[in-house]
């Protein structure tokens, strides 16, 4: 009977699906998720699909919600070093057991010049995820790698506020049409998932570098500029609760996931990243041999294989992680000095670049976002 109702109101013209719940786990640093998680809503609320969007923002346990008739569980993240944002790979990974049906939603740098859109790279931020949820007993009924407004400022200028629209425009279209195949036939897949898989998994390596180092030492780069005037914005909406307050100046911790949104928030503008800082410690790095240099000291042959090589890898890493955690160290002393700190300050790119919110996103609106749709 369910299934001539629902061909007679297919033919109907009116919108029908069979999923009755739809919920959503999202993480967003500036917004581009929650955005994406919002036209997502709009579009099941037209198929009279119940919905509840929630925050994983410092998430301590999960509470899986029972709901009545066929759900879709969506995880809408954005792309960090070409995997899924660590803090959703944990909530993932913690996540129970069960038989629903999942979306994968990878928020991905998008840039725009002049007429051109130029698409971001996922590497394995939809390939784990949906590894670790079939291996939990779910089935994957859409994947969608989504290219909004590049957010990551410590690298580009940012884009214009004309440039930012078009993108936000073009998605929001192209997320409409994608949740109509989605809710309509139960299932959806994005052809960017195909076209750029073996691009993707040529990167993925890049991805070890940055879980196991690199997040570590972007989250070092940050500090607060003399014009910080101690309103605690950063700390208070760090959603990965990272950022603590030393000497009435805030301080990031290692668990920082440079998701940008303190930055985007700051009023005064005030948090920085320490080019001149990070670059000089990062072309160290990449010039310093350290566990060759250890070996030959202490006149200690490792030889050839996989086991050799994994020693040396992970002596490398351990010498990398440390040289990083004494160069803050120092960059911290430096910063109480007041030129020095000035110096850093105007020598910072991102005092002159330009800040990134989504469009219609603010503090206000991450605070809301814990609440059901």
């Amino acid at each position: 009977m369910n299934s001539i109702i629902l061909y007679y109101m297919k033919n109907s013209g009116q919108n029908i699906s069979e999923y009755k719940n739809l919920i959503i786990y999202c993480f967003s640093g500036t917004g581009n998720a929650l955005k994406a998680s919002e036209w997502l809503i709009e579009k099941a609320k037209e198929y009279g699909i119940n919905t509840v969007l929630y925050s994983i923002d410092r998430f301590e346990k999960i509470d899986k919600e029972k709901q009545d008739g066929k759900t879709l569980i969506a995880f809408c993240y954005p792309t960090h070093g070409f995997n899924a944002a660590p803090l959703m790979l944990k909530f993932i990974l913690k996540f129970p057991r069960g038989h629903a049906d999942i979306l994968l939603l990878n928020t991905r740098g998008g840039l725009k010049f002049k007429k051109i859109y130029f698409p971001g790279l996922s590497g394995i931020a939809q390939l784990l995820p949906m590894l670790f949820l079939l291996l939990k007993g779910y089935s994957i009924a859409g994947l969608l790698p989504f290219d909004m407004p590049s957010n990551w400022i410590s690298f580009h200028p940012g884009l214009t506020d004309s440039a930012v629209n078009d993108i936000v425009s073009r998605r929001q279209k192209q997320l409409y049409n994608f949740a109509d195949r989605l809710f309509a036939n139960q299932r959806a897949f994005s052809y960017k998932v195909f076209l750029y898989l073996p691009l993707d998994l040529a990167i993925s390596p890049v991805t070890a570098g940055y879980y196991f180092c690199g997040r570590y030492m972007f989250a070092k780069s940050f500090y607060a500029s003399s014009e910080c005037n101690d309103c605690r914005l950063c700390e208070n909406n760090c959603p990965t609760n990272s950022i603590k307050i030393v000497n009435n100046r805030p301080f990031w911790a290692y668990t920082c996931e440079s998701c940008m949104r303190c930055i985007g928030i700051c009023p005064n503008k005030s948090i920085q990243t320490a080019h001149t800082f990070i670059i000089p410690v990062i072309y160290l790095i990449s010039l310093v041999p350290f566990a060759a240099g250890v070996f030959n000291v202490l006149k200690i042959y490792i030889g050839e294989g996989i086991i050799n090589g994994l020693i040396t890898v992970f002596l490398n890493w351990g010498f990398t992680v440390a040289l990083i955690i004494i160069a803050y160290r120092m960059f911290s002393l430096l910063l109480k000095i007041k030129f020095i700190n000035k110096f850093f300050e105007y020598t910072s790119l991102t005092r002159y670049w330009r800040r990134y919110l989504a469009p219609g996103t603010g503090v206000k609106k991450f605070r809301m976002f814990h609440n059901k749709a």
